[in-house]
């Protein structure tokens, strides 16, 4: 409600509270800086130019802002005529001080990041709606356009594909 009557503080509320999470997901989508970045602010603009239209449907507000920035991601890669990459997941996790646990965390970001170009586009963004977005199933299967089951199942596949394709620790 404060949204649509146009609070500053409203608007910058949204901004703290899902900026961090939206851009990691929106760059895993990318992998590039610039191109989230754009995509954000334009996800953020668009939410304003909509909220008149947002009602609560049993989804949550972070699953329509989602959904927002999903589509303009999507768009913007087809418009690129670029494939959805997973590239430098390990840019978005927190930076690590060690050198000896830097190197075993690229190597094993490599190994995902090569697991993860072999499944389907479909299943790559759950499970980075998932794990990188920090989504439920519920607003995963929101910002996708399928139900909550399809989702289950489109993770239940990725995460046993997954476990075929990554090597075993030993």
């Amino acid at each position: 409600e404060r949204l649509k009557s146009y609070d500053d503080d409203a608007y910058r509320e949204a901004i703290a509270r899902y900026g961090d999470a939206l851009y990691r997901y929106v760059y895993s989508l990318t992998g590039d800086h610039q191109l989230a970045e754009d995509i954000v602010g334009e996800t953020y603009l668009m939410m304003i130019e909509a909220i008149e239209g947002y009602s609560y449907s049993g989804a949550p507000f972070k699953a329509w802002l989602y959904r927002i920035a999903h589509n303009l991601a999507v768009n913007a890669l087809k418009r690129a005529n670029r494939m959805v990459a997973v590239e430098d997941l390990e840019q978005v996790a927190q930076p690590i001080t060690d050198p000896a646990i830097r190197v075993v965390d690229q190597l094993a970001a490599a190994e995902v990041r090569g697991a993860l170009e072999q499944l389907t586009e479909e299943q790559r963004h759950v499970l980075l709606l998932r794990f990188v977005g920090g989504q439920s199933p519920r607003e995963v299967a929101q910002v996708l356009d399928k139900t909550e089951n399809a989702v289950k199942q489109m993770q239940w596949r990725a995460l046993r594909s997954l476990e075929r394709l990554l090597p075993r620790p030993s």
